[in-house]
């Protein structure tokens, strides 16, 4: 289905990017089954879901992947727009008083993007309160009350070292280019560095650079900071990190993977569910918008978790919700709230109006600052509300499963592996959805596999027999076939999957799901490899000895002694090789200064550290941890190497490929084949 659009006048073209961008709530570029739902209920048309998904097939026209792009969204505008439908949507864009708009170029088009003043005002004062006592950012504060002045103080990248509150210690000092009246040059490398370490933790950043944040572009900005705002807030919202979270689930017969499962949202959407039992209410949440309009279950939660000896004038749940008016009732909680310097993200219209992303960073603030749960152990750890809320749980005893025998209350202490870190924050980096939270329950469907496999070889997918939702009654049998088909990709590709079928991923088999997600990793780095070789590369393929190769020759031209035998090499493990390439790649950006004889751990560490930071800078899109160099992880090492090896093919002066002939086969331990010169969609 094609469109033409030669008829919009400019305004009509402004109204489609503002609705297309006030739909699409969780920025990641499409409009979602979910969303389009919500959004027709705004409009005040209460659909079946069988009727919203035909609305959603109809012009879900490219990939038919479930989600409408922009493009898929323009054809369907120009029909609507003309209906009922269309002057509902209309209205609902134009009555968002919160919304600002600003102009951007794309192509020959000038195009608007909407930001919202709210969340302005809230990053600007998170900021103020968070970069307090930062030496390097003294001159930018504090920020103007309404945020106006957010995005030009952002232009040299001193501001967005705000990385290391939410993922301490992930941007080095060491890298970073301070001092006043930077040159251009230098303000880039400063952006950079962000912009690959915030994509490391998972962040999107997709169609942002260094040079967008220079001309102050404020929607990719504001979207950037709420992404690693968010970052900060939910790492630690996991049982492995708070194990009085146990008490939640009470006694529970959810599956431990079932339980891990749950998104930090979840959990915390369960632990003000129980907060709420506790205080005798009726009420539960099931989201951070609607649920809490009317302010009565912040109202029983803050009576409920703020310490009595900190609550000496605090209103009463009872006082609060014998106010009628919203807005009243929200002012309350706030100054509740402000007893204990809890007041933050929200003002009283943000709670009114159902921001769910202020209200979600007002309630996690909430719990950490007062969880109010029994330790392990404790009277009352046990006897928690039965069910999740929106997480799903029921109730029952908490064991082991038949999957985990042995484990007992134990497993919830298990923290994810720097490995599954990794190809977590990967997938997620490259705007999957839905996003993933844990491994081994998130794949199941199947979803997120195509969608990397989209990725690394466009069209390749085959959607049509994709279930992209799934029927009650025969759920697990499509998810089955989902899996079965994504093994099937696999093999098609290339993949080395002998003894690893459907049934594997659905059954979330730790050693198999995770041989499957290192080759999507590694075929994407290769392809984009590949990709970038093009002609240079006469036909052959890009795999682990050609990078080798490269590295040596790229070594052994900057005149550096160092060479690299494998990615197991034990002389990567104080990182001097890895700086080494840098600085070929990049002359005089090693300070060698700063470079370690890397004789104990602490020291190969402070290099390894180094090192990333000086890929990221440099434009490197690193993944991998400084604990991966320091020892020897030969997966991770390759990916870094590739990456720099990536980096070198983007520079238009550089010889592409290394004198030895380009192999055909791959030496990798992971085993599997290369994925020949098949592209990859680069993010």
């Amino acid at each position: 289905m094609t469109s033409n659009v030669s008829d919009l006048l400019p305004e009509q073209m402004d109204e489609l990017v503002a609705t297309f961008e006030t739909l699409d709530s969780n920025g990641n570029g499409v409009i979602e089954f979910e969303e389009l739902q919500t959004a027709l209920e705004i409009c005040g048309f209460k659909m079946a879901r069988y009727q919203v998904r035909d609305l959603a097939e109809k012009y879900d026209v490219k990939q038919r992947d479930g989600m409408i792009d922009f493009e898929e969204f323009r054809a369907l505008y120009r029909e609507l727009r003309q209906s009922d439908f269309g002057s509902n949507l209309h209205r609902m864009v134009k009555s968002r008083s919160d919304l600002m708009t600003h102009g951007s170029k794309t192509g020959s088009n000038d195009v608007k993007h909407s930001v919202r003043l709210e969340e302005q005002v809230a990053f600007a004062d998170w900021l103020n309160k968070n970069l307090a006592a930062d030496e390097d950012c003294q001159r930018y504060l504090p920020f103007e009350e309404d945020g106006s002045d957010l995005y030009k103080k952002c232009d040299d990248g001193i501001i967005l070292k705000v990385i290391n509150i939410a993922s301490p210690d992930t941007i080095d000092e060491r890298v970073l280019n301070k001092g006043e009246n930077l040159s251009l040059f230098k303000r880039n490398e400063n952006i950079t560095l962000a912009l690959n370490s915030a994509q490391s933790l998972g962040c999107v950043v997709v169609s942002m650079g260094a040079s967008e944040v220079v001309a102050g572009t404020q929607h990719l900005i504001l979207g950037l900071l709420w992404q690693i705002i968010k970052v900060g807030l939910l790492a630690d919202v996991n049982l492995a990190a708070n194990s009085e979270l146990r008490a939640l689930f009470g006694t529970s017969e959810a599956s431990i993977e079932d339980i891990r499962s749950l998104a930090p949202e979840q959990l915390l959407m369960k632990w003000v569910n129980y907060h709420l039992e506790r205080a005798g209410s009726k009420r539960r949440i099931a989201n951070f918008s609607d649920d809490i309009k009317d302010s009565e279950a912040y109202a029983y939660l803050l009576q409920q978790i703020i310490p009595k000896e900190s609550g000496n004038g605090m209103h009463s749940a009872s006082d609060i919700l014998q106010q009628r008016e919203h807005q009243t009732r929200a002012e309350l909680v706030l100054q509740n709230a402000e007893l204990v310097d809890a007041r933050v993200f929200v003002q009283p219209s943000d709670i009114v109006a159902g921001n769910s992303n202020l209200n979600l960073a007002f309630v996690a603030n909430l719990f950490h600052k007062f969880p109010s749960l029994p330790e392990p152990g404790e009277d009352g750890a046990e006897d928690g509300a039965g069910g999740v809320g929106a997480g799903g749980v029921g109730a029952g005893p908490i064991g082991a499963d038949e999957n985990h025998a042995g484990f007992g209350a134990d497993a919830f202490l298990i923290d994810e592996t720097r490995e599954e870190k990794t190809y977590r924050n990967w997938m997620n980096s490259m705007g999957v959805a839905p996003r993933v939270n844990y491994l081994y329950t998130d794949l199941r469907s199947g979803l997120t596999l195509f969608h990397l496999y989209d990725l690394i070889r466009p069209g390749i997918v085959r959607w049509p027999r994709v279930h992209k939702t799934f029927h009650r009654m025969r759920e697990n049998f499509e998810r089955l076939e989902n899996c079965n088909y994504a093994v099937e990709l696999g093999r098609q590709v290339g993949f080395s999957l002998v003894g690893i079928g459907g049934e594997d991923l659905l059954e979330g088999n730790v050693t198999l799901t995770l041989a499957l997600v290192w080759q999507l990793m590694r075929a994407y780095t290769l392809a984009i490899l590949s990709k970038l070789a093009g002609s240079a590369a006469a036909g052959k393929r890009i795999d682990e000895r050609a990078i080798i190769a490269w590295a040596n020759q790229r070594l052994e031209r900057g005149g550096k002694s160092g060479r690299l035998a494998s990615f197991q090499d034990l002389a990567i493990a104080d990182a001097r090789l890895v700086l080494d390439l840098i600085d070929c790649l990049r002359p005089g950006s090693v300070n060698y200064a700063n470079v370690l004889e890397g004789t104990t751990e602490a020291e190969r560490l402070q290099n390894a550290k180094l090192a990333i930071n000086l890929g990221w800078r440099a434009g490197a899109k690193i993944y991998a941890l400084p604990e991966d160099i320091v020892e020897v992880k030969p997966k991770m090492v390759m990916t870094i190497f590739a990456c720099l090896m990536q980096l070198d093919f983007e520079s238009p002066a550089t010889v592409k490929l290394a004198a030895s002939p380009v192999s055909t086969t791959s030496n990798s331990s992971a085993g599997g084949d290369s994925l020949g010169s098949g592209s990859a969609s680069q993010q």
